[in-house]
């Protein structure tokens, strides 16, 4: 049999805990449904510890001949850094995973990061070829700041990211070499260390991090499944099943009977099923609850006279003065030499003439 050669391969990493092994599965198989068959797609999936049973279930979630699925458990690896997470609500450590994947596979200059909670409906290969050039990497706009005026608020205010520019980081391309050549990974672990970022975690120290260094798609590809009147449909190439607006959760949902068609074709079917009938009216008061406290956290901390952003201002300003201190200082004591000088030699002259 002829093997097929391939115009190249495609690194593709995700991180996952158990509780969205279900929603990986979709992922997956909206993924390599619709990506070019001339790449072939080299998947691993981070975690710390995923079941084998959930394991063999993704597996069987596609049929596709063009790619290889690995997991790889970063327990030991990252049990230095755990206590340094900032976690909040449903979030769990291994959405901190993405930060640490230039490091660990040297081997790549560049990678496609996905989350697990995806529709992709067209080929991702696209992305992933496009030119990041000297950018960190490559996203798309975090469209829930730009429509909840305290979302943007808090990016604006709190972390000095405009809100056109603040990116979503559960779609990005990453430009590992250039992660590699400037210590991005060494410089995170500093950031952590002094800004405890909680509202969105990961995605906030990566805004900060590579700030005024991204390549933006559009909005396409990574659209939140909300109605939005200035989107036009036919654009739409990743639906991002994101906060209250999941259908495994809640009727109703934007693009959820297209989550549905892919979900009803892997082997978890039955799981999501069940986890959207068994969803209690209390956990949804409870996601209520919980979205009205990230607001309230959104500004407080855009209101905060120390986040991170008012700090390093102020920090700035500090750094301004001393330097301008410090020329005004040296360009007196210059002047004062010279001064000095002069009323020496007038002396000298005064002497010679008596």
């Amino acid at each position: 049999m002829k093997t097929k050669i391939y115009k190249g391969e495609i690194p593709v990493f995700f991180a996952v805990d158990y509780k969205y092994a279900p929603m990986l599965g979709v992922t997956l198989r909206s993924m390599l449904q619709n990506a070019s068959q001339e790449y072939f797609y080299k998947i691993y999936v981070l975690t710390t510890n995923l079941a084998e049973d959930l394991k063999e279930k993704v597996y069987a979630s596609t049929d596709a001949k063009n790619a290889s699925i690995e997991f790889i458990s970063l327990k030991e690896k990252l049990d230095a850094y755990s206590n340094m997470f900032h976690l909040r609500d449903y979030y769990s450590q291994e959405t901190y995973f993405r930060l640490f994947i230039a490091s660990l596979y040297p081997e790549y200059d560049k990678v496609l990061y996905l989350d697990s909670d995806l529709l992709i409906l067209d080929d991702i290969s696209k992305m992933y070829n496009a030119e990041l050039g000297d950018n960190l990497l490559g996203a798309i706009v975090e469209e829930t700041v730009l429509t909840i005026n305290e979302f943007g608020e808090y990016v604006e205010k709190a972390l000095g990211v405009k809100r056109q520019n603040y990116f979503n980081a559960g779609i990005i391309v990453i430009n590992t070499k250039k992660y590699r050549e400037e210590k991005i990974q060494e410089k995170f672990v500093k950031l952590l260390n002094r800004f405890p970022f909680n509202i969105d975690q990961d995605q906030a120290y990566l805004n900060v991090l590579c700030k005024d260094r991204v390549h933006y798609y559009d909005l396409g590809w990574n659209k939140t499944s909300f109605e939005n009147p200035a989107f036009d449909n036919k654009d739409l190439k990743i639906v991002h099943y994101k906060m209250m607006w999941r259908p495994w959760k809640y009727d109703g949902i934007t693009y959820g009977d297209m989550f549905w068609d892919y979900a009803d074709k892997t082997p978890f079917a039955d799981t999501l099923h069940y986890m959207k009938e068994t969803y209690s009216e209390e956990e949804k008061a409870k996601d209520k609850v919980l979205i009205g406290h990230m607001m309230k956290m959104c500004v407080e901390q855009a209101n905060d006279f120390n986040n991170y952003w008012n700090t390093i201002r102020r920090e700035r300003i500090g750094a301004g003065l001393l330097e301008f201190f410090g020329t005004a200082a040296k360009s007196a004591a210059k002047l004062a030499k010279k001064a000095a000088n002069g009323s020496v030699k007038g002396v000298k002259a005064l002497l010679r003439l008596a």
